[in-house]
């Protein structure tokens, strides 16, 4: 679910509605994944995700991009384009400075302390008036939070596969905050790094010694991970005899 009351705007002359708007307008309204769903319900009508534009194109969520995007055509017959998706790569996407992006980080850590996860929002001009073309520069409009919790039933299989002697680990792309909240809630430990630490980097004191197969080993989880960190990770697993499920 989408909690309207904490959309918070980045983008001057824009409001939270503004803000809701772009990220549905930037979500499919058929054949909708679970966020697309939860962005599009957060609208008083479902409907205003397309009322008074025409879509031109829409490019749809992947895991290596981690965002989507409509390009369409207003009522003046002027090119924009919407998107949302992962901060990161919407920041990157925005091409925004160091100050903006610490204060973006700064409410994304806010979230996450809460278990919400943040979705960012974006648009830009399409002057060249064409899909193909790159558009004119992206502007960060504002974040999103997400509530997705776990499964209801996810404690209990975890704690079962435990029980069973199974080491379970969490390899996921959202926030390291959000992995170590939701590890806490399923009681499967909060010892989890940043997907950057598989690359040796931005390791602190206490694991800047260890190989990085000890690490993969010894920790409860990755976050920010990428799919070819998932591969990684199981392959190096596997390379130290174990039985990756």
């Amino acid at each position: 679910t989408v909690d309207k009351n904490l959309i918070e705007v980045f983008a001057k002359g824009v409001d939270k509605e503004h803000v809701l708007l772009l990220a549905a307008r930037a979500s499919r309204t058929e054949n909708q994944d679970a966020i697309d769903a939860a962005v599009v319900g957060t609208l008083a009508d479902p409907k205003e995700a397309r009322a008074g534009i025409r879509e031109v194109h829409f490019f749809p969520f992947n895991p290596v991009d981690k965002r989507t995007a409509l390009t369409y055509i207003d009522s003046d017959g002027n090119w924009h384009r919407a998107s949302k998706g992962a901060p990161e790569q919407i920041m990157t996407l925005c091409n925004l400075r160091d100050d903006a992006k610490k204060k973006i980080h700064a409410m994304i850590d806010k979230f996450a302390e809460r278990g919400l996860r943040s979705l960012a929002v974006a648009r830009q001009e399409v002057p060249e008036k064409s899909k193909e073309s790159a558009g004119g520069p992206w502007q960060f409009v504002g974040l999103l939070s997400l509530f997705d919790p776990p499964r209801h039933d996810s404690a209990e299989t975890i704690r079962r596969a435990l029980h069973l002697g199974v080491n379970v680990k969490m390899i996921t792309g959202d926030q390291l905050a959000i992995a170590k909240e939701t590890g806490r809630r399923l009681g499967m430990g909060t010892n989890m790094y940043p997907s950057a630490t598989l690359l040796g980097q931005g390791k602190d004191s206490n694991i800047a010694a260890l190989p990085v197969e000890e690490l993969i080993e010894k920790a409860d989880g990755f976050a920010g991970v990428f799919p070819e960190h998932k591969y990684e990770i199981v392959k190096k697993l596997q390379e130290r005899k174990h039985i990756c499920g």
